[in-house]
């Protein structure tokens, strides 16, 4: 029988050590992943970066260079040492310093001496990012800050299975759940992960742990409109206090028309990452869970334009209050 080196043993002693808390931790906290590794890592690798998105339930976005087309053409353009370090650029080209601090880099080797992993981990720790490594054999350089997980496997076989084994458990370890056979679908993952309260039959569990915040006129005072397409202007009086109260408790998203994916660039850059930038600026990005033009599922809506409904009559005489139409008889 094929020799697994107790492979359960190895599993149980791996996720007790301080290198896997630490490495833990950084998950946990970070918003996108990228997993590198090459030959049959490259595979595990892919195969983690989907999962690990699938299974968060929206909380993270883990992505790999898994496709032939994209390892083949940056080797092409570079070399085998620098191709990793290529694609990370340019996936990161328009991440915010914060947005960077909440990525982590996830290296996976059976040797240890992957040098375009090792290379790329270099680059993301120059530029902010976490770093972390899973490899059956210790590295031959020192990159500062980096969590690094060794398996201490003799076959490759085993430090791959292991190393998918464990990108599980790190799903895991983030309080989200690896489901059984038959119940992966988004419905059920949103059900198997529910931990808060009754749920509205026929709804779905985020509208219990969402608040839906605007943007310009709640939280950027926007007092020119839109002037010439730049968040111009400073935090309305109290937001601040008021995001960082609710984000204690909520989960907090920023829907805004800015974020449509019709609106034309400014100076380069789309509305979702001007409001990101913004956000950063003025130390409120730390409160947010994401940004986007779409309504979601939540608990409350704030905005400046909306009108509590309760019923039509007091819909339509809050409208007439407002001079959007004229009372009847005036038309």
């Amino acid at each position: 029988m094929l020799n697994f080196e107790n492979i359960d043993e190895k599993f149980v002693r791996v996720v007790n050590t301080s290198e896997w808390k630490d490495l833990q931790e950084k998950f946990n906290a970070c918003n996108d992943v990228y997993v590198l590794g090459h030959g049959g890592n490259l595979a595990v690798a892919d195969h983690a970066a989907v999962d690990i998105t699938r299974l968060s339930n929206g909380t993270k976005n883990a992505m790999c260079p898994g496709s032939g087309v994209v390892a083949t053409s940056f080797i092409n353009d570079s070399s085998f040492e620098q191709w990793m370090v290529q694609w990370l650029a340019c996936r990161t080209s328009t991440r915010t310093k914060s947005q960077m601090k909440k990525s982590l880099v996830l290296g996976i080797s059976s040797s240890g001496s992957s040098t375009d992993v090792l290379k790329a981990l270099q680059w993301a720790d120059d530029h902010g990012m976490q770093i972390a490594m899973i490899t059956s054999m210790d590295i031959p350089v020192e990159i500062p800050s980096l969590s690094k997980v060794i398996l201490g496997a003799e076959y490759y076989h085993t430090a791959e299975v292991l190393t998918l084994l464990l990108t599980y458990e790190l799903t895991h370890g983030s309080g989200k759940v690896c489901p059984p056979i038959g119940q992966n679908s988004p419905d059920d993952l949103e059900k198997l992960n529910w931990k808060g309260g009754k749920i509205r039959k026929h709804s779905y569990p985020d509208e219990k742990i969402n608040l839906g915040i605007d943007f310009d006129g709640v939280i950027h005072k926007c007092s020119k409109g839109y002037f010439d397409g730049t968040i111009y202007d400073d935090p309305i009086e109290g937001s601040y206090e008021a995001l960082e109260r609710l984000s204690k408790k909520y989960t907090i998203i920023v829907n805004t028309c800015k974020a449509k994916p019709d609106r034309g660039l400014v100076n380069g850059k789309t509305g979702t990452q001007l409001v990101w930038e913004w956000l950063e600026k003025h130390d409120m990005s730390k409160f947010v869970s994401k940004v986007t033009s779409e309504k979601p599922r939540a608990r409350v809506y704030i905005d400046d334009k909306g009108i509590r409904f309760t019923d039509w009559v007091d819909a339509l005489e809050s409208m007439e209050t407002l001079g959007i139409i004229e009372k009847e008889g005036n038309e």
